[in-house]
């Protein structure tokens, strides 16, 4: 037996809004006895109220999650300043939370502190990994790298970096009745659960591909032997995080998107959310409105399409935060198309983040993503 369900609460106190999501969400299981809790919640939220209200009323529940961009549920589609609260129930499934800090500086340390701490809580075979690590000042590409080195380098992971609603200052991840930040948090599912994945942006590149010339970390200064601003000022007239910037990866066999956070016209230099390397090849992404409102839809797609068997307990949604300021008054259709593909009935958590993670085919490695809506659905082997 697998149960999984929502609760959703936009109140703006947080001493009622968490029961709020919470009693719905016990209300969804039918009496079964919540083993775990994965919860997304704005970043005015009173997290240590929060997670000590959960705690409290379930003093041995297993509790991951993090802050976010907004997040998403079958309850609410999408809101800002809200709590959900997923909880699961199984007695065939475990659910195991572990925590790791210091990711920005040392993150294979902290990707491994955080899998021994959730693989030491069962004797059960790890099936999935959902991580919600820190999502400012730390390399989503090198978290995933710890990851896969801690559970294998074909072992599924998916999740979303915790995000702070385009503040760029700080962002939170719960583990259990630790709030922390810098950290990487993980759930471990472990026995007889299938899953599937899938992944979308609707972004195509503009115009030619351009060398990267000069680059340190995250920061892009000439493109082209050029400031690599002048690239926004030649084709799109302006400096928007509206569009994102189409990184050619040659083994991934096309192009990674990375969204700006900001230019800076003294220098001429453009500040990403992921590190480029110098030589890259780059070009402005674009697309329209209708067109990231539809990748939703086409990712739902591949995920019903890879889903193994049956019917699915719940869906996991991961969007990426550039999609969610691209989008503006129309982000709530991005749900909305999801589920043509999903259903409008099967629970359903997410949030939007600061960068993406799954495997973009089934069986295939995980992977970094970023304006990338992701799906991801869950459910348990038949007769389980």
């Amino acid at each position: 037996m697998l149960k999984i369900a929502t609760g959703h609460s936009e109140d703006p106190e947080t001493h009622s809004a968490t029961p709020e999501a919470l009693d719905m969400a016990v209300a969804g299981l039918d009496g079964a006895v919540p083993k775990a809790a994965l919860v997304f919640a704005g970043i005015d939220t009173d997290l240590r109220e929060m997670v000590s209200i959960i705690r409290d009323r379930y003093p041995d529940i297993e509790l991951s999650g993090c802050t976010t961009d907004g997040e998403l549920s079958e309850v609410g589609g999408f809101l800002e300043d809200s709590v959900v609260i997923t909880l699961f129930a199984s007695d065939v499934v475990d659910f195991t939370v572990g925590v790791g800090v210091g990711a920005a500086e040392n993150p294979s340390q902290a990707t491994a502190q955080a899998v021994a701490m959730a693989r030491g809580k069962t004797d059960k075979d790890p099936a999935l990994c959902i991580a919600t690590p820190e999502g400012i000042g730390t390399n989503i590409q090198f978290i995933l790298d710890g990851l896969r080195a801690a559970l294998g380098a074909e072992f599924p992971i998916v999740g979303g970096a915790a995000a702070d609603q385009l503040r760029f200052t700080q962002t939170s991840q719960f583990c259990n009745d630790e709030i922390v930040s810098n950290a990487v948090v993980v759930m471990l599912l472990s026995g007889p659960l299938i899953h599937s994945c899938g992944v979308a942006t609707g972004y195509t590149g503009l115009g030619n591909r351009h060398l990267v010339t000069k680059a340190e970390g995250a920061v892009i200064h000439e493109i082209g032997g050029k400031p690599a601003v002048d690239l926004y000022s030649d084709y799109v007239q302006s400096h928007s995080i509206f569009f994102p910037l189409a990184v050619y990866v040659p083994e991934r066999g096309g192009m990674v998107l990375s969204t700006p956070q900001r230019f800076d016209k003294d220098t001429g230099s453009i500040h990403l959310v992921n590190p480029i390397p110098a030589d890259s090849e780059v070009q402005i992404a674009t697309a329209s409105r209708d067109e990231i409102i539809d990748a939703a839809r086409l990712a739902g797609e591949q995920a019903v399409k890879a889903f193994p068997s049956g019917v699915p307990e719940a869906a996991l949604i991961f969007s990426c935060a550039g999609r969610r300021a691209a989008l503006g008054t129309r982000t709530n259709e991005e749900y909305t198309s999801l589920t043509q593909s999903i259903g409008k009935r099967i629970p359903t958590a997410g949030f939007y983040t600061y960068g993406e993670i799954c495997p973009p085919e089934p069986d295939s490695t995980s992977l970094t993503h970023t304006n990338a809506l992701v799906a991801v659905l869950l459910g348990t082997a038949a007769g389980t």
